[in-house]
């Protein structure tokens, strides 16, 4: 860890996005900060009043795909600046005809549809971990999300199922008739497996989610930029504005201390030998081996 980093004010709050304006993120200064699995670049600042931290999972010029973005350094990153909680937020399509464009989304499940993305911050280590995700999103950092979103003129859905997909290329008609099978109500690239490595690491994670299209074979075609395109529904209507103005009221209003059970994560689930990076969990206090008796006596 670089000396920038150490002499760091804690973040307890973390928001994963694609872009942080200056009214959003007060403040700011970069950081570059050491993880077992590279650098990552964060920004840190003030959001409502509170010290957070800021990973833009695309680059600052929004030139990392989906595919290709440093999932494990980006979560480790902000826990090592001290967050506890992460709000993502996702501009994403619908995938049920009753979502609509301009619709907001607080998911309360995910399905990960990914391929070749890393599944877990334990990959390279010897062990293996199996966190609960019966509740997949925090219920704190939801309820914040909601309250900060109920004044809204958007419609605001408190339940859905976000399908995160590998990207880069928009899905296919198949594909999105499939995803409505499963139950999904939106489709993105982003989110997975931040929403999974985040529970490894104990923290508190929950998404608001603008629709800003309909998934393939639901509209004539999916586009990207230019008049009625995605980034148009999103910027030009005044969404991207009214999003970061429920952000910094949900940061603001997230409770002192976390009375969820996201930060005892790791209880009775991790097994195996514990790598020197993991510090500072709910397994601080465990001894000896973590295996089973059944399987340490072979």
């Amino acid at each position: 860890m670089n000396a920038k980093t150490q002499n760091a004010k804690p973040a307890p709050v973390g928001l994963i996005s694609s872009a942080a304006s200056q009214r959003l993120l007060e403040d700011r200064r970069e950081q570059q900060v050491a993880t077992p699995w590279g650098k990552a670049s964060v920004l840190t600042g003030r959001i409502g009043g509170r010290e957070a931290a800021v990973v833009l999972r695309y680059g600052p010029k929004l030139t990392i795909p989906s595919h290709k973005i440093n999932y494990r350094a980006n979560i480790w990153a902000l826990r090592e600046l001290g967050v506890q909680r992460i709000i993502s937020q996702n501009a994403i399509g619908s995938v049920n005809p009753a979502v609509r464009p301009g619709d907001i989304i607080i998911s309360h499940d995910f399905l990960d549809r990914t391929k070749g993305r890393p599944l877990s911050l334990f990959d390279d280590t010897e062990c293996w971990v199996r966190v609960d995700m019966t509740g997949p999103f925090c219920p704190e950092v939801r309820l914040s999300l909601l309250k900060a979103t109920s004044g809204m003129p958007d419609r605001v859905l408190d339940r859905g199922v976000f399908a995160c997909v590998e990207g880069p290329r928009f899905e296919t008609p198949a594909e999105i008739r499939a995803l409505q099978r499963e139950g999904a109500d939106i489709v993105g690239t982003p989110m997975v497996p931040e929403v999974t490595m985040a529970r490894e690491a104990e923290m508190c994670f929950a998404s608001i989610a603008p629709v800003i299209n309909y998934g393939a074979g639901m509209a004539p075609a999916v586009i990207h930029v230019g008049p009625g395109s995605m980034n148009d529904e999103y910027y030009a209507g005044g969404l991207h504005d009214r999003i970061e103005k429920a952000l910094i009221e949900a940061v603001a209003h997230l409770p002192e201390h976390r009375g969820c059970k996201c930060g005892q994560a790791l209880r009775g689930g991790f097994h195996g030998q514990r790598p020197g990076w993991l510090k500072n969990c709910s397994i601080d206090d465990q001894q000896g081996s973590t295996l089973p008796v059944a399987l340490e006596d072979d």
